[in-house]
């Protein structure tokens, strides 16, 4: 089903999910201050838009990936940003990684103005954006998240309601703790066998169908 969409960000992780969105068939409009950025996704046959407020104006989903809580909230609240343009009702889509009580603050002032907000960080990267099978933890309203299915099932294959807003957010905060741990695990087991003389390269197929794999 083709959505008019619209995308604020496209560095790596946003021109991915530009990019996919496109190849999917859905109309888009993007904003971003890097123009080469933008262009990258022009020539795949998204609108380059003015300002936030423009690509905003022209969609009824509006997607943000961005680096930090104050540039989202530039980008949403700041001159021209998209609540300068959006439409009552316009489902605002924030893919960045951001903390948990700055998201709910931005979807309270959002939903103040009549929009409504979804937090939607991801797990997967541009490759699996790309392929549509992103991992997504999201924070919001149960009706937002069934709303929000005609898009972002084109991006992912496990798409899940964790709590209200910002329930996402902290998924994605326990994802990163599970990886980090699992990191180290893997530091301590390398040297463990460095210093017993076992052949680290072996690990993997040694311990591939047990309880380890």
């Amino acid at each position: 089903m083709t959505s008019k969409v619209a995308l604020i960000g496209a560095g790596v992780m946003g021109g991915a999910i530009g990019t996919r969105l496109l190849e999917t068939g859905n109309q888009l409009a993007v904003s971003d201050p890097n123009p080469p950025k933008v262009a990258v996704l022009t020539d795949l046959g998204a609108t380059a838009a003015s300002s936030a407020a423009d690509a905003a104006s022209q969609a009824d989903f509006v997607f943000l990936s961005l680096n930090s809580a104050n540039i989202v909230e530039k980008a949403v609240f700041g001159e021209n940003g998209v609540a300068a343009g959006a439409k009552q009702g316009t489902l605002i889509i924030d893919m960045s990684s951001i903390d948990p009580a700055s998201t709910q603050a931005l979807a309270s002032r959002a939903q103040e103005q009549g929009l409504r907000w979804l937090d939607c960080p991801l797990s997967g990267g541009a490759p699996k954006a790309l392929l549509g099978t992103l991992a997504v933890m999201a924070g919001g309203d149960a009706d937002d998240f069934e709303d929000s299915k005609v898009v972002m099932d084109q991006l992912c294959s496990n798409y899940t309601l964790m709590g209200p807003s910002g329930a996402g957010q902290t998924t994605k905060l326990i994802n990163q703790v599970l990886c980090a741990l699992n990191f180290v695990a893997v530091a301590e087991a390398t040297k463990l066998a460095q210093d017993a003389g076992v052949d680290a390269t072996k690990i993997p197929q040694a311990l591939a169908g047990g309880a380890c794999g």
